[in-house]
């Protein structure tokens, strides 16, 4: 058990060692910058902290607070999965499979409400498991502060509470549910049109594909005959929600994908529980499964964040899921390096990217994906190689 121990503790040092990397060497993304100059909310506001105390530390500043909830949302992870598994061993693997996802892992490294949500979550969960439950609804409605996946939780939390016959959570849970309604609205809205296969493609980047296979089995087989914990139910809740709707629409998979990753112990004690019982000349296709499964998202991992040479591989590196954190980043060095430090790049989000490296909004000159009358080319390189052209042009002589 010292070995494994010592093993874990090395994999979790590697872990955030590579974490603080990437993080200090990607560029902000969309998102990202769109809240730091337009956000109010809990997230903007530890992004502008973060930039406040590290002015220096390029990217990884304003990612620091993030970080840090990371760290603490790794404890209260190995808290839970302790509440729910038996052996130290179960627990040690539960959290090294957490550690891995790259659901988990992108939270970690992007400024976003996800560390939020977890935090929050797991604490209010392994305090209703220790029966600490007045305190752990006294939690709910810091859910509101922080953005509108709240909707879902509670009403999970409310169907749970009625199934269970427990009146005050019920209650509660409901009372919340229509706060949050009131205050964040759930749209369901619009020309119908089917996402499904695509909300099956975003758990699965999220898990890696094999894993959420398993995890989903996990899910339907304790529906079947296993114990349906409180955990459980609000994951397997939102998980069925999520996917119906996406029968109709697209769904934002940030609202729902935090209350469904928590599961993953339960995922793990059916797993141990399934290879303990068999006879030892059994188990090898379990063991040939558990390899597959965690060399898959292990490979998906690496991919993930070592994502950069991709660019020079790839035919199109405009198709490389990091180019918007990285397209706007070399355009505002092209740019720099051309003498222009203020230009129209119209009200969008890269142009938030843009502001934030120093190249301001307005001037008489406009940046475009096509050329203009006169236009100057600005070339997105990486490594000597040509990844897409903009052009600047006078706004007087484009489109001309």
């Amino acid at each position: 058990m010292v070995k494994i121990r010592l093993a874990a503790t090395l994999v979790l040092t590697l872990h955030l060692g590579i974490l603080l990397w990437v993080a200090w060497g990607l560029p902000i993304g969309p998102a990202e910058a769109k809240n730091y100059f337009t956000g109010h909310d809990l997230v903007s506001t530890l992004m502008h902290l973060g930039k406040e105390l590290f002015p220096e530390a390029d990217f990884l500043n304003f990612r620091l607070p993030f970080l840090f909830l990371h760290l603490i949302n790794l404890y209260l992870f190995y808290l839970l999965s302790s509440e729910l598994l038996k052996e130290e061993k179960s627990v040690i693997i539960s959290v090294l499979i957490y550690l891995f996802l790259p659901g988990i892992v992108s939270s970690a490294v992007l400024a976003s409400s996800t560390g939020l949500i977890l935090a929050l979550y797991q604490l209010f969960l392994i305090l209703w498991l220790k029966k600490r439950r007045f305190v752990a609804m006294l939690l709910l409605p810091l859910f509101l502060l922080i953005d509108r996946s709240c909707v879902i939780l509670y009403f999970a939390l409310a169907l749970y509470a009625l199934i269970r016959k427990e009146k005050v959570l019920a209650g509660w849970a409901a009372l919340l549910f229509v706060t949050a309604l009131w205050q964040y609205g759930f749209s369901v809205q619009g020309k119908p049109k089917n996402y499904f296969a695509d909300t099956i493609g975003l758990y699965a980047a999220i898990f890696s594909p094999f894993l959420f296979l398993y995890f989903f089995y996990a899910m339907y087989r304790i529906l079947l005959k296993g114990e349906k914990s409180i955990i459980w139910f609000i994951s397997f809740t939102v998980l069925v929600v999520s996917l119906l709707l996406s029968i109709r629409q697209k769904i934002p998979i940030q609202d729902f994908a935090p209350y469904v990753v928590v599961a993953v112990p339960l995922m793990v004690g059916l797993f141990l529980q399934t290879f303990r019982v068999r006879l030892p000349q059994f188990r090898r296709r379990y063991l040939y499964m558990a390899v597959l499964v965690l060399g898959v998202l292990l490979l998906n991992t690496t991919v993930l964040l070592f994502h950069k040479p991709f660019f020079l591989l790839m035919k199109d590196p405009e198709k490389h899921f990091a180019s918007p954190f990285y397209f706007p980043y070399w355009c505002a060095e092209a740019l720099k390096r051309a003498g222009i430090e203020k230009i129209d790049a119209g009200n969008s989000e890269f142009a938030y990217q843009l502001r934030y490296y120093g190249i301001a909004p307005g001037g008489n000159l406009v940046l475009s994906d096509r050329p203009g009358r006169e236009s100057k080319k600005v070339s997105i390189r990486y490594r000597n190689r040509e990844l897409k052209s903009c052009y600047v042009s006078k706004i007087n002589s484009y489109g001309n």
